[in-house]
C-alpha cells in the first residue's frame, strides 16, 4: 500500500550570492526586449519599474520583506525592525555586508570579545564560520587571487545563510528570548539554527509565525503556529536536526560516515508526538557531509525510504501524525574554507506526505511553496533592491 507521496529536490548553489542580471537580458517587465532598450531607459523611480522589479525580487526571493536601505552622508542606513542600522565600514556597502554587520550586532560586543578569548574550536559555530570566512578573503587578499571567485568557500555558505536567516526572522518576526539564548550557546546551535532556518523558509513562503511559549510543558506543542497570507490555512511547524559527532559544537552523537547509517527514526518519531489541532509539517535536518560516491547517496536516500515506510507499517500511516515529512540538508559547513558548488555539497529536500493524516492537508498547496522557498533561500540577495 502506498502510504506517502515522495518528491526531492536539488538545490545547486553554484555561488554563495547571485550576479547582477545583465544589460542584454530580457526587461523583467515581460515587453520581450532587452533591459538596456527597454526599462533601462525609465527612471528608476518610474512606478511601472518599481512594480516589476518588486515582482521580480519576489519570483527570486519569496515573500520575505524586501530590505530597506537609505543612503544619507556617504552611508547606508538599514532599516530593521523598527530601528535603523548604519553602516559600519568604509567603501561600498551592499546587503550582503548589512547581514554580516546585523549578525554581529545580534551577537554583541561583549558576547563577540568573551569568543575572541577562547580557543577557535571552542568558540560559538556561526562565530567560528565567520572568522574561517574573513581569514580566507584576507588571505586572498595578500596573495593578490580573485576573491570574488576563490571566495566562494563553504564557511562563507554557512555564515551569510545564517546571517540572512537572521535578518529575515527578526525582520518578519519576533525572535523568542530563547531562540537567541540557544543560538548563543554551543551544545544547543544546531537546533536553534535549524529551527532559524525552517522559519526563514515559512517566512519565505509567504506565512507569519507565532512561536510557542517554550516554557508550557502542559503538552508537546510544535516550534511555532504558520499562518499563510494567501489562504485561510494554518499549519504547526516542528524543527528537528540529528546531532553528529564533533560537528557545529556538538561533542556527543554518531559519526557519520559513508558506511554508517543515518539513524534518523528517533527524531522523526519525536516529531511524531507533537500535538496540534492544524496540519503538522516537520523539518528533519539529516546534517551529513558531502559525498562525491553515488551509491553512498543512493544507500542514504534509501534509508529514509525504508525507515519512512516501516513506520507506515508500524501503523504510524493511518492516520499520519504528520501532513509532511520534510528531509532536508546543507553540506556548506563540512567543507570548511573548500570550494563550494560542487555536486558533492548539494543543498536539497526530501518530503513524504501522508496520504491519510490525522489532521486533513490545507487546500492550498502548501508543500509546493515550502519547496520553492528552499530554493529562494539559497543565497541573499548582493544589493538592496532599488524599489525599497
Amino acid at each position: 500500500m502506498l502510504y506517502y507521496a515522495v518528491c526531492i529536490i536539488i538545490v545547486r548553489a553554484r555561488q554563495v550570492m547571485p550576479k547582477k542580471p545583465s544589460k542584454n537580458s530580457r526587461c523583467l517587465c515581460g515587453s520581450g526586449k532587452k533591459y538596456r532598450k527597454c526599462c533601462g531607459k525609465k527612471s528608476p523611480s518610474d512606478p511601472e519599474i518599481k512594480e516589476a522589479e518588486h515582482q521580480a525580487f519576489t519570483e527570486r526571493y519569496g515573500y520575505a520583506r524586501p530590505p530597506q536601505a537609505v543612503r544619507m552622508g556617504g552611508k547606508v542606513f538599514t532599516v530593521l525592525e523598527g530601528g535603523i542600522y548604519s553602516q559600519t565600514q568604509a567603501g561600498p556597502y551592499n546587503f550582503v555586508n548589512a547581514i554580516h554587520d546585523h549578525a554581529l550586532h545580534f551577537f554583541g560586543i561583549d558576547y563577540l570579545e568573551q569568543e575572541e578569548e577562547k580557543p577557535f574550536n571552542q568558540r560559538n559555530t556561526a562565530i567560528q564560520w565567520m572568522h574561517s570566512y574573513v581569514d580566507h578573503m584576507q588571505e586572498l587578499e595578500r596573495q593578490g587571487k580573485n576573491a570574488e571567485i576563490e571566495g566562494q568557500v563553504g564557511v562563507g555558505a554557512a555564515w551569510f545563510r545564517f546571517a540572512y536567516d537572521l535578518f529575515t526572522i527578526r525582520d518578519n518576526a519576533k525572535v523568542e528570548r530563547r531562540l537567541k539564548e540557544r543560538l548563543l550557546v554551543n551544545r544547543n546551535f544546531q537546533s536553534a539554527r535549524h529551527e532559524l532556518w525552517v522559519a526563514s523558509i515559512c517566512i519565505t513562503a509567504g506565512f507569519d509565525l507565532d512561536f510557542e511559549d517554550e516554557t508550557d510543558t502542559s503538552n508537546r506543542h510544535p516550534e511555532f503556529i504558520a499562518t499563510d497570507r494567501h489562504s485561510p490555512a494554518k499549519i504547526a511547524v516542528e524543527a528537528k536536526s540529528r546531532h553528529r559527532r564533533d560537528v557545529q559544537g556538538f561533542a556527543d552523537g554518531a559519526d557519520v560516515k559513508p558506511g554508517n547509517k543515518l539513524d534518523i527514526r528517533g527524531i522523526v518519531l519525536d516529531g511524531y508526538k507533537k500535538s496540534s489541532a492544524f496540519p503538522l509539517y516537520i523539518f528533519v535536518d539529516v546534517n551529513l557531509p558531502p559525498v562525491e560516491e553515488i551509491d553512498v547517496w543512493q544507500r542514504w536516500m534509501q534509508e529514509i525510504d525504508v525507515t519512512m515506510s516501516d513506520l507506515a507499517a508500524e501503523g504510524y500511516a493511518d492516520p499520519c501524525p504528520a501532513n509532511i515529512v520534510f528531509f532536508t540538508n546543507d553540506p556548506s559547513h563540512y567543507v570548511g574554507t573548500g570550494r563550494i558548488g560542487n555536486d558533492s555539497d548539494q543543498l536539497w529536500m526530501k518530503y513524504f506526505e501522508a496520504k491519510t493524516p490525522r489532521v486533513c492537508h490545507p487546500e492550498t498547496n502548501i508543500c509546493g511553496r515550502l519547496m520553492e522557498a528552499c530554493e529562494q533561500r539559497r543565497s541573499p540577495p548582493e544589493n538592496f533592491p532599488e524599489f525599497s
